[in-house]
């Protein structure tokens, strides 16, 4: 495995960075290069009983690096999983299981260096416990039905040294998230549910439903449980197909994500960083407590194929957000510009201060509507 990574950020003395400290001005300029290999090991059976009416499957798995401090310990990953699957009632199954599973930490994270030394090389593989249960109904060979239940446990998640968030609560814009020290000190959960209906292909339609419910928590060295950067709450995704004669096809797919949590700008921060920075400082203190609004997008697609003795040519026109949704982005911090963007309007009417005194601050937000259509050909032989 090999990973390159380059970066470069500034924190100003002036710059809150948690709970109304401060720290002093530093700038940080990375250049990594890093070559390690990954391996791993597993072994599964199963076997069903009661005139297969009952399957039990268990495994065992470890993953190791030759990166990390402990990661050619097979015993540190070592994750044991098993999972049950009873078809109690014709049609009807319940579905049950639990393991443990282990992910290396990204590779932004494990090829920092602090003075030419690799700073994380200590990090542990995060832990996930996961519990999940079900029910299966299949009333027709065309058509399934599911109802799934599921709770899972973190732990080792990596926790930032500078502010000791978890990065998990940090992951929702465009930043290089974990080029910086972290620890393996965090703890997170997610639960929920979620609703599946699948009919395939008959009479020429085929449509897919599903609706999830999810929380995702996640804390640092507070160990105080905060809505994580993927805490949509609800996700409801809708595919529906159609055949017609003479090689016509048509697709539509609609998406809806609650908001995602974000952190607001430090107001006094931010004027006073801005100059030098060019960007706004989060208020930690009030760690995504805002929500953006709702995330919708309707798709369209519409094939026309042609069969030939050997091969098949399908033409294609698909329009992306064909609904013309306005969809949220982060915002961003900025002073107010001039009319002809030659500099920033201020106050007095004279230069921009460093320390932002005389600037007018304003959040930018893109709530575009973008729809992206595009023409395709695709042959297959």
């Amino acid at each position: 495995m090999k990973f390159n990574n380059d970066a470069f950020y500034r924190i100003t003395k002036e710059q809150i960075i948690y709970n109304g400290d401060t720290l002093p001005g530093i700038s940080v300029s990375t250049s990594t290069k890093t070559a390690f290999f990954k391996t791993g090991a597993f072994i599964q059976a199963s076997r069903r009983f009661f005139k297969e009416k009952l399957l039990i499957s268990a495994g065992l798995r470890t993953d190791m690096n030759s990166f990390t401090s402990t990661g050619m310990n097979p015993a540190k990953t070592l994750s044991p999983r098993i999972a049950f699957s009873l078809n109690f009632l014709p049609r009807w199954n319940l579905n049950l299981s639990v393991g443990d599973y282990y992910k290396i930490p990204p590779y932004t994270l494990l090829a920092f260096k602090n003075n030419g030394t690799y700073t994380n090389k200590d990090i542990q593989y995060i832990r996930s416990t996961h519990y999940t249960g079900g029910l299966e109904f299949l009333p027709r060979e065309d058509l399934r039905i599911t109802v799934e239940g599921f709770y899972k446990q973190y732990s080792n998640y990596p926790v930032s040294q500078f502010t000791g968030i978890s990065l998990a609560n940090l992951g929702g814009g465009f930043d290089v998230l974990g080029n910086e020290p972290v620890t393996s000190t965090g703890k997170g959960k997610t639960y929920g549910f979620e609703c599946y209906l699948q009919q395939k292909l008959v009479k020429k339609t085929f449509f897919v439903i599903s609706y999830t419910f999810v929380r995702s928590l996640f804390s640092g060295n507070d160990n105080k449980l905060i809505a994580s950067s993927w805490d949509n709450r609800h996700l409801l995704s809708v595919l529906l197909g159609r055949k017609f004669k003479r090689g016509w096809e048509i697709g539509i797919k609609y998406r809806y994500a609650g908001g995602v949590p974000y952190t607001p700008f430090d107001e006094i921060a931010s004027r006073l960083n801005f100059a030098s920075s060019g960007t706004g400082i989060p208020d930690y203190t009030k760690l995504n407590s805002i929500r953006l609004i709702p995330f919708n997008q309707f798709d369209i697609r519409i094939d026309k194929k042609f069969n030939f003795k050997r091969s098949t040519l399908d033409v294609y026109a698909d329009v992306i957000n064909a609904g013309a949704f306005q969809n949220p982005t982060l915002p961003s911090y900025s002073f107010r510009r001039n009319e002809d963007n030659s500099g920033f309007e201020t106050t007095d009417g004279q230069t921009l201060k460093q320390n932002g005194s005389n600037g007018i601050p304003v959040l930018l937000q893109d709530q575009s509507a973008l729809v992206t259509p595009s023409l395709g050909i695709i042959v297959e032989f």
